[in-house]
């Protein structure tokens, strides 16, 4: 994923001016709306580099979890009090539970297909206290998704110079971003590739996998940025 660029990640995402301080406080009203549970524990499952995490933590007793180990790094430098783990959320086990679980910034579509989908949600359920709330704000669907195109997005600083260019792919339902990174410092210039691939679920597909797993489940079209937010709620019973 982000593991080679992860050093810059930040960089790259605050010169396009994405304001995780105000998404923060976004998220942080929807729950205060729909959470019944009593307690502030927070996880935020791929948390990458923990810009949202920290924020969050205005608000709440915050954790993060992420399968990169390079973007973790990053998180724990910049949030040393916040607790990080590493782990798969298809798959893993942290021991507790959370009055709210989020899953932002659209990295659900790591999760590629629609049974490991379903079984990043059934994850962070098992991980949600009764009367908790889960946030999962989704990557494009089949319909949104536009293969073919291709952006750009530089910095230009005294003593950091990038070059960020993205093109779009599709094969199935599955898209793909290719990422050439050209990155210049006083060690000289330095030329890295990623390539992202993201599974294209449908709304029907997000909404029928949160209630599957028992959650009450809400979309709001809007959410933190215009992507949308899936509220799932589960019963405090």
């Amino acid at each position: 994923m982000f593991s080679k660029s992860a050093q810059y990640y930040d960089e790259i995402y605050a010169s396009i001016d994405k304001d995780y301080s105000a998404e923060a406080d976004k998220a942080h009203k929807i729950i205060q709306k729909y959470k019944q549970s009593k307690g502030k524990l927070l996880l935020d499952v791929a948390c990458g580099t923990g810009a949202h995490a920290g924020p969050l933590r205005k608000y709440y007793q915050v954790e993060g979890l992420d399968l990169d180990p390079e973007m973790l790094s990053v998180a724990r430098k910049k949030h040393p009090k916040i607790t990080f783990h590493q782990g798969d959320m298809t798959d893993f086990d942290l021991g507790h539970q959370f009055d709210v679980i989020v899953c932002l910034f659209s990295s659900i579509g790591y999760v590629k297909t629609k049974s490991r989908l379903q079984k990043a949600i059934k994850s962070m359920n098992r991980h949600l206290l009764p009367g908790g709330i889960l946030l999962i704000e989704p990557w494009f669907t089949p319909n949104q998704w536009k293969p073919g195109r291709a952006f750009m997005t530089q910095i230009n600083k005294p003593d950091l110079i990038i070059v960020r260019m993205s093109h779009s792919g599709q094969r199935g339902k599955i898209s793909f971003i290719e990422f050439q990174y050209l990155i210049g410092t006083a060690k000289g210039i330095e030329h890295l590739t990623e390539i992202h691939e993201l599974g294209l679920f449908t709304h029907k597909e997000y909404m029928d996998t949160i209630k599957a797993t028992g959650l009450n489940v809400k979309h709001d079209s809007e959410g933190l940025d215009g992507r949308g937010i899936y509220i799932g709620t589960k019963s405090t019973k």
